[in-house]
């Protein structure tokens, strides 16, 4: 994986450190964490992230995480007409479109997403 040096000033480092202390993070790894967002956004606008009980994951601003429009996607494929029916009018075509191709850039994190769902509903069903 190739490096990049930036130069900040004193006071940003040592809050980026302190947030990355409280949250068990190493500083390379916060960063570029915190640089994938920053790109995800700028790509797909409707993307944000929240922190939650399974950890930190994308969403869809004011919609499901991007990994549910995934798993329904899944469901639907390839009738997109009632895939965005599902989830009219709640979430926009744009928005849906955006999450979906947010899934296909970060495969391997959504992936781990559904796996981790779909473990937790065998659990909770009885079913291992």
């Amino acid at each position: 994986m190739p490096t990049m040096s930036v130069r900040i000033d004193d006071w940003l480092k040592e809050s980026l450190e302190e947030f990355w202390r409280a949250h068990g993070e190493r500083p390379s790894t916060g960063l570029r964490r915190v640089a994938e967002e920053w790109w995800a956004m700028q790509s797909f606008p409707a993307v944000t992230f929240h922190d939650g009980v399974s950890g930190r994951r994308a969403r869809l601003r004011g919609g499901p995480d991007v990994w549910e429009v995934a798993a329904v996607w899944r469901d639907y494929d390839p009738d997109a007409g009632a895939f965005y029916q599902h989830f009219a009018p709640y979430v926009d075509r744009a928005a849906l479109d955006q999450a979906l191709a947010y899934a296909d850039r970060f495969e391997q994190e959504i992936e781990e997403a559904i796996e981790q769902n779909a473990r937790l509903e065998r659990l909770v069903s009885g079913r291992g």
